[in-house]
């Protein structure tokens, strides 16, 4: 059984193997994500839905919402290769998966392999077979740039899965899935112009270039979205937050 400090284990037991507390890897306002490792140098990391602000206790209930359907999610894409493998549930608001180890594209400064985003976009792919808009791919913070220099995709929280349905609700439902997904690539090639501008290729700059549907969804959800977070974390959720009313370490510093 785990000993509990605080708010998370300080060592938990995966597949029979002790898992002792490292650190703390990113908390925002509505989760933490603990980083735990063995005596081997295997590392997993603990995803503990939470809404981390006052009151945010009355909110339980709708944190266990979330954890479990995220943890749904990562079921139906466990196994994808560059998506870190699903370890087991942790009580009613937590999960496990293995680390990815590496450094996230935000903070990569080295020389990216050419095929890298062609290995990103097989992954995103892969999500779209089994249904699933990831829908955060605008965060360089959840694109890993692993140690053997290949992608890998963390963080489901706002992903969505789209069931398949019958008849004319289906017809609808896998229109707006596939306008939807487009935003998907879109990011991909707007992060490859970024990163590899001498590497794009005619058909990957138009891919670059919004749809006006994936115009329209950013004007409606996607800026309001992350307008209303950096108010309320200023900092980026990539980072240990700082609530609003207190004093910023570096009140400039923005994550994309």
């Amino acid at each position: 059984m785990p000993t509990m400090d605080k708010k998370y284990p300080s060592q938990v037991e995966i597949n029979g193997n002790v898992f002792r507390y490292e650190k703390i890897l990113k908390e925002d306002f509505f989760s933490v994500n603990v980083l735990y490792k063995n005596g081997g140098g295997l590392r997993y990391v603990l995803k503990l839905s939470d809404f981390r602000f006052i009151f945010g206790l009355l909110l339980r209930p709708l944190a266990v919402f979330f954890s479990r359907r995220e943890y749904g999610i990562y079921k139906k894409i466990d196994g994808i290769e560059g998506i870190p493998p699903l370890g087991p549930r942790f009580g009613m608001r937590g999960y496990f998966h293995l680390f990815a180890e590496g450094t996230t594209l935000h903070e990569f400064k080295g020389v990216l392999p050419e095929t890298f985003f062609d290995s990103l976009r097989a992954i995103i792919e892969q999500l779209h077979q089994r249904r699933i808009f990831y829908l955060d791919l605008n965060k360089l913070g959840n694109i890993i740039v692993g140690e053997d220099m290949r992608p890998y995709l963390i963080d489901f929280q706002v992903s969505i899965y789209f069931r398949p349905l019958p008849g004319i609700l289906g017809r609808i439902s896998n229109k707006i899935f596939d306008s939807l997904i487009r935003e998907d690539v879109y990011h991909i090639y707007k992060h490859k112009k970024r990163f590899q501008p001498q590497l794009m290729t005619t058909e990957e700059l138009s891919l670059a270039r919004r749809t006006g549907f994936n115009s329209w969804y950013n004007r409606i959800w996607g800026a309001p979205y992350r307008k209303i977070k950096r108010l309320i974390y200023p900092s980026g959720s990539n980072e240990i937050i700082w609530y609003k009313w207190k004093k910023m370490k570096n009140k400039d510093k923005r994550m994309p």
